[in-house]
């Protein structure tokens, strides 16, 4: 039956990747761009994502949506049939090692996305949020029920997607798992072109170095849930890497990059990072000043040429389509457009609190600095040893990707030492978006898993810089690849390998649902009955409306309709987490 289960998972994640390349060559087609299945499946992403934020305006999150988005992707796919097969024909044939191995790749991630649902937050507000997304179009104030549901996140709006038909309340399993799959596709191809050192780019050894974060995450039981964190890193790990080609990481070492594939790259790099803040707002550093090097290379390439003048104009357009319906959504959900910060507060009657709003953000600072259930650690600097300490046990999340870094840094003061410091590849601008949400990051929400995209891309721009520089013989590249390999081994700690990894999913006999909690029912002061969990702070999927955490003052825009929104009155009371 496991083995059924996995099959189902690998046949659905084909129709995905089906779905979204029609609906990324439908728009790329349109620009008159060149560009291959993998450009069409991250376009065809964010392309989705728009039209799922415009449809929850109107409507809830249903199967007029899916067949909404299958009819695109067909139209895109018949449209595009004979330059979708042309490009691939183009490219150098599959070794049927490359097959094997990303089959395989797969097929251990769809293993782990089989397991039970482990994800804390899913119990908290996740599941909470996917299932409000299915029965109501865009409910205002839905923070005033709980301040997590204000999260301002599409990846939510996937998995409702996602949650229709067959796979009606299993959608869980299939979002994350997807994502990092795809990636793989990206990862495994590079890996063996350096292997057999083969036209070796220096994106190839970029894509290399992320085999450790993409394998440890495909096997953990974060893929498992409605996951926010990972979603996010992939996206930002692909926008970092199409920006790195597009500044010329994309050519042989020997050779320079094409300009017929430069606009595609900074194109697809620019709706990357515009998606990734729709996916998580604390991408929003990084992603912003990624997008806007992105931009910078394409107006400079653009200035004496029309048609590029036009894919300029069209890039800055797709990404206001994703950015400022999200921005509306933000507003909607909580009054906030970048909740739980009280910036640009719109004065509206379902607008949270602005004390409960700074407490909902103090709150997650603290946590991300030390995950305690208190507001302790939300200013000052208490907080620093600790965290520090903390850091260095990590594995895959900071010691491997620093130890990159250092040996990028390190080649590039052999470079200067050689007097070649004017030759440094353009694609270490990439590094500049890094700083920038580096500094973010420590200061707002260190969290590794917040800041592992901007970990890893510093890791990865650097430590392609060191490839360059010091492996340069097919001897030293497979020593390379043979302690990859021990890295990677290493960051899944060997000890706990087994149960932390693998065991929860060999039990698995049947599709699995998210856990069901006890319920009791409270009333506020205008009579709304709210459904709260007894044992946990964990409502999973229980019926609406569901909150741990019980308000008052909370009541109904229009009474006897859940449809129309929540507000709630001003409160000095913390909210106690535990």
């Amino acid at each position: 039956m496991l083995a059924l289960i996995i099959l189902c998972i690998l046949l659905t994640w084909l129709l995905y990747a089906t779905i979204c390349i029609g609906m990324g060559a439908l728009l790329l087609r349109g620009l008159r761009l060149r560009f291959s299945a993998l450009d069409a499946l991250w376009t065809g992403m964010a392309v989705i994502t728009a039209i799922l934020q415009l449809y929850h305006f109107l409507r809830p999150i249903d199967l007029v949506a899916l067949y909404l988005l299958v009819a695109l992707s067909v139209a895109g796919l018949i449209w595009n049939r004979r330059s979708l097969l042309h490009n691939e024909g183009e490219e150098k044939k599959s070794h049927s090692a490359e097959v094997l191995l990303c089959s395989t790749a797969a097929a251990i991630i769809a293993f782990r996305a089989a397991g039970p649902c482990f994800h804390y937050d899913t119990g908290l507000y996740g599941a909470q949020a996917v299932r409000w997304f299915v029965t109501f179009p865009l409910v205002p104030g839905l923070g005033n029920l709980l301040g997590q549901l204000g999260f301002n996140s599409s990846v939510f709006l996937w998995i409702a997607a996602l949650d229709q038909g067959p796979w009606r309340d299993l959608a869980h399993h299939l979002f994350a798992g997807f994502l990092i799959a795809v990636l793989v596709t990206s990862i495994i191809p590079a890996a063996l072109r350096i292997f057999r050192a083969e036209s070796i780019s220096p994106i190839d050894w970029f894509f290399t170095w992320l085999f450790v974060p993409a394998m440890i995450w495909g096997t953990t039981a974060k893929i498992v849930g409605t996951n926010t964190d990972l979603p996010t890193s992939v996206i930002c790990l692909v926008a970092a890497a199409t920006l790195f080609r597009g500044l010329g990481g994309g050519a042989s070492i020997r050779e320079t990059s094409a300009s017929d594939t430069r606009s595609i790259n900074l194109l697809v790099a620019m709706v990357l990072f515009s998606l990734a803040v729709t996916f998580k707002i604390s991408s929003l550093v990084f992603a912003l000043m990624g997008w806007m090097v992105a931009i910078s290379k394409m107006w400079m390439v653009s200035r004496n040429s029309p048609s590029e003048k036009r894919r300029l104009m069209w890039a800055v357009v797709l990404s206001a389509v994703l950015v400022l319906p999200w921005i509306v959504r933000g507003v909607m959900l909580t009054g906030y457009p970048f909740f739980p910060s009280t910036a640009f507060s719109i004065p509206v009657d379902w607008r949270v609190p602005a004390f409960e709003t700074q407490m909902q953000a103090d709150f997650a600072r603290s946590f991300a600095r030390i995950p305690d259930l208190t507001y302790d650690y939300a200013h000052g600097w208490n907080w620093l040893g600790p965290w520090f300490r903390e850091l260095l046990r990590e594995r895959e999340g900071f010691l491997i990707p620093l130890s990159f870094a250092l040996a990028g840094g390190l080649a590039g003061i052999v470079r200067m030492m050689r007097g070649i410091r004017n030759s440094l590849p353009q694609w270490l601008w990439l590094l500049v978006p890094t700083l920038g949400g580096l500094i973010f990051w420590f200061l707002e929400a260190p969290a590794i898993r917040f800041g592992e995209p901007v970990l890893w891309t510093v890791g990865a721009t650097l430590g392609t810089l060191a490839a360059v520089q010091f492996l340069d013989r097919p001897w030293r590249i497979r020593m390379a690849l043979a302690a990859l390999l021990l890295l990677t081994a290493w960051a899944a700690h060997p000890r706990l390998f087994w149960n932390s990894y693998l065991r929860p999913s060999v039990d698995v006999r049947t599709f699995l649902r998210l856990p069901v909690t006890n319920l009791t029912t409270r009333k506020s002061i205008s009579g709304l009955q709210v459904n709260m969990p007894t044992e946990t702070n964990q409502c999973w999927d229980a019926p609406l409306p569901c909150s741990p955490y019980f308000r008052e003052t909370l009541h109904l825009r229009r009474p006897g309709r859940l449809e129309f929104g929540l507000a709630s009155d001003a409160s000095e009371a913390l909210v106690r987490w535990k």
